[in-house]
């Protein structure tokens, strides 16, 4: 589903000045291998790409307008010209105008780690009861949100979008254009630190979406790390902390942490999940307080969450032969690390352990001190076997202790071999690195060497 619109409608979402066009568009796309009849074409600029490059391969395929740079000369194509400053700028604007023309309540999620998981969650849950729609995949940039919010169903009465940014100030671009009743912050840590410098810095852009979303909704922090909800707290006296220390606000009486599974209970429904670890039952709280808060009943968010399912290669556990892969290759940040190692840590005793790790990505002046207490961390935890990429190969070879367990892989295909060879019966492997790594290929590798199991 995509949102159509008039002439009129788009000039006046670009505070453009009325025009005589009449034209309706079906759609809108900013990739000319992607339009279709009808379209609405979105000239972006980017630093090695010019969406003004390829207009005529949009005539082509069937757009019959375009938002372009103000001031370019137009080829002669049979399309409608919308002129703007900032293509992307426009894009937002287009969206928001979207957001404002339908009546959905709208819910955002952003956090340094696991807000494409809560997201999720909250969908499930909410879907329950009302019709729900929600971000698909990890549509959470300046480019992927307005797109995500042109995809919305608008007979939806909940949506469901994800805020993400790098740098200062993106969480504001963002709230601007999706203007969100209801905000759920997962958890702030050291992610994106070439933009932000410094943990604090995360910390006040995460928190601005609280501060700027509508002051008449609901707003979820989790418990971690501290600051977060402290400084949650200074912002909206209401704000509802979720998590399982006694200074959380919603908090299960009991709960359950496996490797296959979570549960909690509350007043006594309980809650269960099909997803291991701790740091899924804390998404399950963040979730479960911001559905309740919006009105839905317990019973049925429990119904909700029981239909979560890992998405991607974000904590799965794949079966290979006699391997346990967890597979983890899409987020990483020092404590999203420590989430998955104490995952291997309390789901599997006593059975030995492996990782393939490669770099985190985007922490700045502090990504080598992050990469050694990392490693250091790995070892302590008992790993047996480790093999690393990226920034990892340096990081293990200061470490003072253990490095006879690690070996320097050169590639994706000599850590595939080096963890096939030497498999010991039952064993966990833990394969985790920032998704710009793509150690999806390592998964991919060791079930084609190994042998498919159930996931």
């Amino acid at each position: 589903m995509t949102a159509t619109f008039e002439t009129h409608e788009i000039r006046r979402a670009l505070g453009l000045s009325p025009g005589s066009g009449t034209r309706h568009f079906s759609g809108v796309s900013i990739d000319s291998r992607e339009v279709q009849a009808g379209h609405l074409f979105v000239a972006l600029q980017g630093a090695r790409v010019a969406g003004s490059d390829y207009l005529e391969q949009a005539a082509r395929s069937g757009a019959i307008g375009a938002i372009v740079p103000a001031g370019l000369t137009m080829p002669d194509l049979d399309m409608e010209w919308f002129p703007v400053p900032d293509t992307l700028r426009a894009l937002g604007e287009l969206a928001r105008f979207v957001r404002r023309r339908g009546s959905a309540r709208v819910v955002g999620v952003t956090g340094s780690s696991g807000k494409t998981t809560v997201k999720e969650m909250m969908a499930l849950a909410l879907s329950e009861s009302v019709p729900t729609w929600a971000t698909p995949g990890n549509l959470n940039s300046l480019t992927g949100l307005p797109l995500a919010i042109l995809r919305a169903d608008p007979e939806a009465r909940y949506w469901v979008l994800e805020l993400g940014s790098s740098a200062p100030g993106e969480i504001a671009r963002l709230t601007a254009i999706a203007e969100p009743d209801d905000v759920v912050v997962t958890t702030v840590g050291a992610a994106h630190l070439e933009g932000f410098g410094n943990v604090d810095g995360v910390l006040r852009e995460k928190l601005s979406l609280i501060r700027l979303a509508h002051a008449s909704g609901r707003a979820v922090v989790g418990e971690l790390p501290a600051e977060l909800a402290t400084a949650a707290r200074q912002i909206r006296e209401q704000v509802v902390v979720a998590g399982l220390g006694p200074d959380s606000d919603f908090r299960p009486d009991q709960y359950e942490v496996g490797a296959e599974s979570v549960s909690f209970e509350r007043s006594g429904i309980e809650y269960r999940l099909h997803v291991g670890g701790e740091h899924h039952l804390r998404d399950a709280l963040l979730a479960a307080a911001m559905v309740e808060q919006l009105g839905v009943e317990p019973d049925a968010v429990a119904r909700g969450l029981a239909k979560f399912r890992p998405l991607g290669m974000r904590g799965a556990l794949i079966r290979a032969g006699s391997l346990t892969i967890v597979a983890d290759c899409y987020n990483a940040n020092p404590e999203s690390f420590e989430a998955a190692i104490k995952f291997c840590e309390s789901s599997f005793p006593g059975r030995p352990r492996s990782a393939v790790v490669s770099s985190m990505l985007e922490l700045g002046a502090d990504s080598a001190a992050a990469h050694r207490g990392v490693a250091s961390r790995l070892l302590d935890a008992g790993f047996e076997r480790i093999f690393a990429l990226g920034e990892f190969r340096g990081a293990f070879e200061q470490t003072s202790d253990g490095k006879d367990r690690v070996a320097t892989a050169g590639s994706v295909a000599e850590a595939i071999a080096g963890i096939a060879d030497g498999i010991s019966e039952g064993e966990v492997v833990l394969v985790k690195a920032s998704r710009g790594e793509r150690l999806e290929r390592v998964v991919e590798g060791l079930v084609k060497r190994c042998g498919e199991g159930s996931s």
